[in-house]
């Protein structure tokens, strides 16, 4: 679920290779797409089984709430993937959509009244609208002006939060439904994991989808050289919008996963720590690895309410962390394993050139 290792020599291969003879042949070329490319709808169909299987098997316990609330930032660091990783779209607005999220989905249902699965499809239509005004102005700016201003925007909107009495103030907003309710809590909470889990499915699906079609080729060429993506047709910015539109609803969508898992929703969805953990699950695990920010986003939101240490000390070991793997491993441990295995691989098949030609020497003096 990463790059191909090809791209990091110069070449092309699978899926991407494939999309670039459109791209050779003019911009219609480039919308092609696989589509009978099973990858995508394989892996959303994997990761909904097994997510389901593993919540069924811990069956309500603390740690299955702690998984669910992991699959909710999951979601967004799908997201954050095509974005950060595959693009270098350098936006950090994540915790603001997935703020709009949980809170549309705790003021839709305490206020007036819609269900979960009304108030998740409103949210959804609003984070889209809301990420299509915001994104066709901030997305017209180049890489360090985009994310100075995506940093602003949380600052903003949290004091807009915490000062807010219609959001609740500092207590949030309470009583939000669970996705599914079932005959008891613990049938709650398994219920609603696994629509979570369906969801991430979904959104993985989608996101494979993108990487592996003509436009995700797009994308990789205006991530490494915007003047040449341009240069063959790709319009940059109708591509930076998309991804920021993409990415904003899928933070949405983890938002309302995780208002709708805890039944609460609080400023602390906004603030600033909320997006550094964000950028941590998804730096940590490997930046362009689908598979990775998932198990990354779960792993780390276990790791911060396992022990008091942690959650204590939140800020400063995450700020710390994230300081580390972006100094020295930007590509993250599923990079690291990555590049370990291409090594691996090239060494194992020099060993067995070097061993064909000794071989086929030693017959030839042999004859």
């Amino acid at each position: 679920m990463t790059e191909p290792a090809a791209t990091d020599r110069g070449t092309i291969s699978g899926p991407a290779a494939d999309s670039s003879a459109g791209l050779a042949g003019g911009p219609s070329g480039a919308h092609r797409v696989r589509l009978r490319d099973p990858v995508p709808l394989g892996a959303g169909l994997f990761i909904a089984v097994a997510g389901s299987l593993v919540l069924v098997i811990m069956d309500g316990s603390y740690l299955g709430l702690t998984v669910t609330t992991g699959v909710a930032y999951a979601v967004v660091t799908v997201g954050m993937v095509l974005q950060l990783g595959y693009s270098r779209q350098l936006a950090f607005s994540q915790s603001v959509f997935m703020g709009v999220g949980a809170y549309g989905t705790g003021v839709l249902e305490t206020k007036y009244g819609f269900s979960s699965l009304e108030s998740l499809l409103a949210v959804i239509a609003l984070a889209a609208v809301a990420a299509l005004l915001v994104g066709a102005v901030v997305t017209r700016a180049p890489g360090l002006a985009l994310a100075l201003a995506t940093l602003i925007l949380p600052l903003f909107i949290y004091q807009l939060a915490t000062f807010s009495s219609w959001l609740g103030s500092f207590s949030g907003i309470d009583g939000v439904a669970p996705f599914w309710t079932g005959s008891d809590y613990t049938a709650t909470l398994v219920q609603t994991g696994i629509i979570s889990v369906v969801l991430l499915g979904i959104a993985a699906g989608i996101v494979l989808r993108v990487m592996r079609s003509g436009i995700g080729f797009q994308l990789m060429a205006m991530a490494e050289d915007e003047r040449l993506a341009e240069s063959i047709g790709v319009s940059l910015r109708q591509r930076r919008l998309e991804v920021f539109v993409l990415g904003s609803v899928l933070a949405a969508v983890g938002g309302a996963v995780l208002a709708s898992a805890q039944g609460i929703v609080t400023p602390d969805v906004l603030s600033e720590t909320s997006e550094i953990t964000l950028l941590l699950m998804v730096f940590v695990a490997g930046r362009k690895s689908v598979a990775g920010v998932i198990i990354g986003a779960i792993v780390i939101e276990y790791l911060t309410t396992s022990t008091s240490f942690i959650s204590t000390n939140l800020g400063i070991i995450e700020g710390i962390a994230l300081l580390v793997i972006l100094l020295v491993e930007p590509d993250g441990v599923a990079g690291a394993i990555s590049r370990l295995l291409g090594r691996r691989t090239d060494q194992w098949a020099g060993s067995l050139r070097s061993w064909t030609a000794a071989r086929l020497g030693t017959r030839g003096q042999g004859a």
